[in-house]
């Protein structure tokens, strides 16, 4: 039994790469490959269904609920989602995907289900390759799948075992006691406080709460509306055993007011017991291993837990935007390339389980994990710690970065991976900038300066204050709560969001522009994927209403006779650096790193050019960098990266660069 992070790494971003925002794999098995030729190799995928009704897996039901007893009852259509893990409630739908290894080599699938003696379920193939089944009491579910392809020959059986639970409750479960550290934790953050402060309207008391019982669809552990989930022990079985009523708005905004009574006070123990997002919401139902030791919970670092209810629709939509961030491509060999101890190395940036083990470790390499993983919500974010802003894994100052860093608030996350992985002084040891320098740039350091002053451009003294004010609150009221810091999470106290996130995590467009969800916030984008849209809405503050990123240089430095953009003026600059490095025998190596061969009697002058080209070149020679060299650099620190590259010609060549102005 393999995880999906081991076998094709993440599980959200391939499903919805398929069906954009729909249903996610998040778990995968594999048997043992059949010798060449003898048939397809059949990969069995577990797929997680956000509480989103547009998803195509859309597990809905009709709920009636209460918000007014002069309007009476109202009746709505409901989304519930499952995390796609291994852990699974009973009396809920659970969904597979099976596919070939090779595209060209599939065939038709057979699905088998081996279940619990007593149990009615049955396993229904819902296309070709999809299928679902309902697990209907306590016990473990056996899944096998064969692909035939059209001569006839068989695939690997792909199997995997689905554990069916019922919830029990941290408190009924005392969690506590077997694991206290993350227990603690888990109690300080939003998760755990979440539906006990709104059902009081204790975040915004000044402002009348549209908290109705459908909202707690994402804030209460086992949440499923009949027939799902009916025998479950979640909240609403608990809430009809009590026998209680959700409180109408009237009720939530006098507890808010102090006018009322705690609606959180008078709630009955047993539904208190299945209130806010608890430990079971992420880890499966519990009962069967709190009362029996059984081992069936689950863990995952995949995006598909979070996006339960965080691709839930509306505000809720962090789950999509980063399926548009290269974080989430599944295709890139970034997030396959640290697997096994050759690159132990390169883990803490190219595997998100490395990231997350680093952090925790930072000296020593051999507890780094080095599972292949994208860069998801858990990453980032620690899911059981409050310690800082939220939830993520660090803030302030980076750690082990080759540069004396400064303090950067959020943005150190993002500072831990985009800078150089060298110092200047490595040049003439033959060690070169990675791939990205935003860092260094942001920080006003990096590159060989030749013992001369350099000047920088004024975005490294970006810090962002937040809240950052949402754009969108003019017209939405509700959208002012959904800022970078939220003030009902309590961060609204002197948060710096750092130069990264001030600019690639600007609030993003509506969801009437073509673009929404393409840039901005978790996206992290500032140009959509397809190269066709920049997003500047960031610089406007300063730039004013600019057009492009390629903004007006103010003078020629290229030396080409034009004063062009400083996104062509560095490019132009680089193609000249380049000219005269070639000229020395530096060869271009399209096949990746390290990018280039130096003559064998590479001289100091040499090693110290190329390593400035690389500083401001950014991806090498990538797909898709063709006529974007430097085009992060332009941004990030123009001044800087001018004064790199002509400084390196100069001493490279003996001359400054032909008929340019130099940048001082």
């Amino acid at each position: 039994m393999k995880t999906l992070r081991s076998v094709a790494i993440t599980t959200l971003a391939m499903a919805l790469t398929l069906v954009l925002g729909l249903s996610a794999m998040s778990g995968s098995a594999r048997a043992a490959l059949p010798t060449p030729a003898q048939g397809p190799v059949a990969v069995l995928y577990f797929v997680s269904v956000p509480a989103n009704p547009l998803d195509k897996n859309a597990i809905t039901a009709t709920f009636k609920y209460l918000n007014d007893t002069a309007k009476g009852p109202l009746e709505a259509k409901v989304a519930m989602g499952t995390t796609g893990t291994t852990n699974h409630p009973i009396n809920v739908p659970f969904y597979l995907l099976v596919q070939a290894a090779d595209p060209k080599n599939t065939g038709k699938a057979t699905w088998t289900l081996t279940k619990p003696v007593g149990s009615k379920a049955e396993i229904k193939a819902t296309d070709g390759f999809n299928a679902v089944f309902t697990p209907d009491i306590v016990g473990a579910y056996k899944v096998d799948v064969v692909l035939r392809n059209d001569a006839g020959v068989s695939s690997n059986t792909a199997s995997a075992t689905i554990n069916a639970g019922t919830y029990i409750g941290v408190n009924a479960g005392k969690c506590v006691q077997c694991h206290p550290a993350k227990t603690h934790e888990w109690a300080k953050t939003g998760h755990a406080k979440i539906f006990s402060d709104e059902v009081d309207n204790l975040r915004t008391p000044e402002i009348p709460t549209h908290y109705s019982e459908t909202c707690t669809r994402c804030h209460m552990t086992g949440w499923f509306a009949p027939p799902y989930g009916v025998g479950s022990g979640g909240y609403l079985d608990a809430k009809a055993k009590a026998n209680w009523t959700f409180p109408t708005y009237k009720q939530i905004d006098a507890a808010g007011k102090k006018t009322g009574p705690s609606n959180w006070g008078t709630m009955p123990e047993s539904v208190k017991n299945m209130a806010n997002i608890q430990c079971e919401v992420c880890h499966g139902p519990a009962n069967e291993h709190v009362k029996k030791g059984a081992k069936v919970m689950a863990s995952s670092f995949d995006n598909a837990v979070c996006n339960v209810c965080h691709a839930g629709g509306g505000h809720h939509i962090k789950g999509y935007e980063i399926l548009y961030s290269k974080h989430s491509d599944v295709k890139s060999s970034t997030w396959t390339y640290a697997s096994g101890p050759a690159r132990q190395a390169c883990v803490p940036c190219h595997s998100g389980k490395g990231f997350v083990s680093f952090l925790a470790d930072p000296a020593n390499p051999a507890t780094w994990d080095n599972s292949p993983q994208t860069i998801g919500c858990s990453v980032c974010h620690d899911p059981h710690s409050e310690e800082h802003a939220f939830q993520l894994r660090i803030v302030g100052k980076p750690v082990e970065v080759p540069f004396q860093a400064k303090d950067v608030g959020l943005s150190a996350t993002c500072y831990q991976c985009h800078n150089n992985r060298t110092k200047p002084a490595d040049a003439l040891k033959g060690e070169f900038p990675h791939y990205s320098s935003a860092a260094e740039m942001m920080s006003d350091v990096g590159g060989v300066t030749y013992g001369q002053p350099v000047p920088n451009s004024p975005h490294g003294s970006l810090i962002g204050a937040a809240p950052i004010p949402n754009p969108k609150a003019a017209k939405d009221p509700e959208a002012a709560k959904f800022m970078f810091t939220k003030p009902e999470h309590g961060h609204e106290k002197g948060n710096v969001a750092g130069p990264c996130v001030v600019c690639h995590m600007w609030p993003g467009l509506d969801n009437k522009n073509p673009n929404y969800m393409k840039v901005g916030e978790h996206s992290f984008n500032t140009t959509t994927p397809d190269g066709k849209f920049q997003y500047n809405a960031s610089c406007k503050d300063c730039h004013g209403n600019i057009k492009s990123f390629n903004l007006p240089a103010r003078a020629d430095f290229d030396g080409n006779g034009k004063v062009e953009g400083v996104q062509e003026e560095l490019k132009g600059l680089l193609d000249v650096l380049l000219k005269a490095l070639q000229a020395k025998g530096l060869q271009k190596l399209d096949q990746g790193y390290p990018y280039a061969r130096l003559p064998q009697n590479a001289d100091e002058k040499i090693k110290n050019a190329w390593y400035n080209y690389r500083y401001v070149y950014g991806v090498m020679w990538a797909e898709g960098s063709k006529g974007n060299e430097g085009a992060a650099a332009a941004i990030h620190n123009f001044n800087r990266s001018v004064a790199l590259l002509q400084l390196s010609y100069k001493d490279l060549t003996g001359q400054a660069v032909p008929k340019a102005a130099v940048m001082k």
